[in-house]
């Protein structure tokens, strides 16, 4: 006899590529389903509730956090947030604090695997402070000159902040421990340049009684499904050539990625090169023809980069979400449609502003 699992954990993710690439590391023994605001989470003992909140106001996007943990209990959650720090970080934080009753926080946006580190409290980009970087440019970043990810969140986290040095992190263990015993009731901004720093800070927080909210991008969510028992191993994409690659990205990344695919023969649908203020109505145009291509001939996989194009695509083809398998790449998730006009269909995600340009054509050649 089977019914509802129990609940693990729940996963409050910003926008769905982010709610892809980090659910997709706790799949290590059944599959992670995505649901998108504001459709009701599916029951699962992992599930990942994208808010859909980075480009909305703070106070708006606080509300929408807050309602999580009555939407989709469970007795731990980890909050998803940009590597980079878009979006509403802040607020969203001090939301989900409040309505999970959690008196303290461990945060860090690293993300070693993909350059993204944080040391002496600087968020850095491949060694470089986010704020000389084109990410900064970006509408969702916060306004601000520093790069100290303390500064960075101040305006929206209305709680005492305290930080643990890089140093602190590598001592690990007891001490480590200790130390974020004695900073209970603050958001704890944690240095990590290493997978290793980020494994030490779970452990660590892991010990704590209450344990604190764990608040960072797929580095840390990784060591925590490490840790929790629930990591999927590699995962290859199901066999089949007919590939159709939708990305509403302009990052250089994305675009070196769509050159490439189109120069291996695959089926491209891509943002305009030239940027247009309605990045909403790009998305959705993006969708409807991916949803006439997918309607009109067969394909064995969708690859869709950016998450307001990936929303607009599942709302395109009335699908009630995803469920994710696995990675088959750092940053990348792999799950297939759930519900809708092709339900079943193999996906894979990507957020827009990293990877090679051969990214997705090597991971297409593996497949066959």
């Amino acid at each position: 006899m089977t019914g509802t699992p129990d609940p693990l954990l729940t996963v409050v993710a910003d926008d769905l590529t982010g709610a892809c690439d980090t659910g997709t590391l706790f799949s290590g023994k059944s599959p992670v389903p995505v649901t998108v605001w504001p459709r009701a989470p599916r029951p699962a003992p992992v599930r990942v509730v994208d808010t859909e909140s980075r480009t909305l106001p703070a106070v708006e996007a606080a509300h929408r956090v807050a309602e999580v943990p009555t939407r989709a209990p469970a007795p731990r959650f980890f909050k998803k947030i940009d590597s980079t720090l878009r979006g509403r970080v802040g607020a969203e934080v001090d939301a989900l604090m409040r309505a999970a009753r959690a008196a303290s926080a461990v945060l860090t946006p690293a993300f070693p695997a993909l350059g993204r580190t944080v040391v002496d409290r600087l968020l850095l980009v491949d060694g470089v402070p986010v704020t000389e970087t084109p990410l900064a440019r970006d509408p969702d970043f916060p306004a601000a000159d520093s790069a100290s990810v303390v500064d960075l969140l101040r305006p929206d986290l209305h709680r005492a902040l305290a930080w643990v040095p890089l140093g602190e992190v590598r001592a690990g263990g007891e001490a480590l421990g200790a130390r974020l015993e004695r900073l209970r009731g603050t958001v704890v901004v944690a240095d990590a340049e290493t997978d290793a720093d980020l494994l030490a800070l779970v452990d660590a927080a892991l010990a704590v009684e209450p344990a604190p909210l764990l608040v960072g991008s797929a580095g840390l969510a990784g060591a925590l499904a490490a840790r929790l028992g629930l990591l999927a191993g590699a995962v290859t994409p199901p066999r089949g050539r007919r590939w159709l690659v939708v990305a509403g990205s302009r990052h250089p990344a994305t675009r070196r990625q769509v050159e490439t695919c189109r120069a291996a023969g695959l089926a491209v649908l891509a943002a305009p090169e030239r940027e247009e203020p309605d990045r909403s109505g790009v998305a959705a145009r993006l969708a409807a023809e991916a949803r006439r291509r997918l309607d009109e001939g067969a394909f064995d996989l969708l690859v869709v980069t950016g998450g307001q194009t990936a929303v607009a695509v599942l709302a395109a083809l009335d699908a009630e979400g995803l469920d994710l398998v696995g990675a088959p790449a750092t940053g990348l998730a792999l799950g297939s449609l759930r519900g809708g006009r092709h339900g079943g269909l193999p996906v894979v995600t990507k957020a827009g502003g990293f990877g090679d340009p051969d990214l997705i054509v090597r991971l297409w050649e593996t497949s066959q």
